[in-house]
């Protein structure tokens, strides 16, 4: 079962990017308090104003805190892939370890199988909605171009120029790390708006560098120290209560929450 938008979530969602501008220029987006803070802690909590200008002449760098994962942890390696013995899902929600002893590695498994399949269902599912002048830019084509790509298509890069793929990748990236709590102070985790905020705020600064011909943003600034989901334990067991359901003996038991999917990323 994937991760359900509300109504209203998607609504404020897709009103929130109306109101983001139609140019690509970084002062199009309604980001005046972040831009002068240099910080992006206002928006990952989901309290900043859609009201006003803003100008990234304001700060030279966007910092994202500490605590991010970087794309190769969302998009490479068997982390997510089904029915893989890996268990490096848990070192990214270690809310799956919870009331668990060190040996009981068959609940751990079905756990993670779970949690794959939230992830898995999030990234195929959750899309990016850009402007049509940014979809423009970052495709570098004025006719094939996507204003609403997937996450997945984000991170693959699909219809992608090899030199403008970073761009959306990092978008994506930044997206989950607020979406799952990771980096530090996000208040507002399992928010859609709070993480289409801070990860458009990313995706500005990187096509004003692009366009500039600057250095592209290191992992130090975009926040990617291998952290983990910082979600309390009450609140993500409430919202992936099946995840928590899981059991590990009998044969229905033992395959539940098994997507089947595959994913061929790379």
């Amino acid at each position: 079962m994937g991760i359900e938008q509300n109504q209203s979530s998607v609504t404020k969602r897709r009103q929130f990017i109306k109101k983001a501008g139609a140019g690509v220029a970084v002062s199009s987006l309604p980001m005046k308090s972040v831009w002068g803070a240099c910080s992006v802690s206002g928006v990952m909590s989901g309290n900043l104003s859609q009201n006003g200008g803003g100008s990234a002449g304001q700060c030279s760098t966007v910092q994202m805190p500490a605590g991010g994962r970087s794309p190769g942890s969302w998009i490479q390696g068997n982390t997510w892939m089904p029915g893989h013995n890996s268990k490096s899902a848990a070192s990214v929600f270690p809310q799956l370890r919870y009331g668990l002893s060190d040996d009981d590695e068959c609940l751990l498994t079905a756990r993670i199988e779970a949690m794959r399949t939230h992830v898995n269902d999030l990234i195929e599912n959750t899309e990016i909605t850009l402007s049509e002048a940014a979809a423009k830019y970052i495709y570098d084509s004025d006719s094939a171009y996507d204003t609403t790509p997937t996450l997945l298509a984000a991170l693959s890069g699909t219809g992608l120029p090899s030199n403008r793929k970073n761009i959306l990748k990092h978008t994506a990236v930044v997206y989950l790390n607020v979406y799952y709590g990771l980096y530090n102070g996000v208040n507002s985790p399992l928010d859609h708006v709070a993480a289409q905020q801070t990860a458009q705020v990313v995706m500005a600064k990187m096509v004003e560098i692009k366009q500039s011909g600057g250095m592209e943003m290191t992992d130090s600034q975009l926040g990617y120290t291998d952290g983990h989901s910082q979600i309390i334990q009450s609140t993500f067991e409430f919202r992936f209560s099946d995840v928590f359901d899981e059991a590990c003996s009998g044969g229905k038991d033992k395959d539940k929450g098994k997507s089947g999917k595959s994913w061929n990323w790379r």
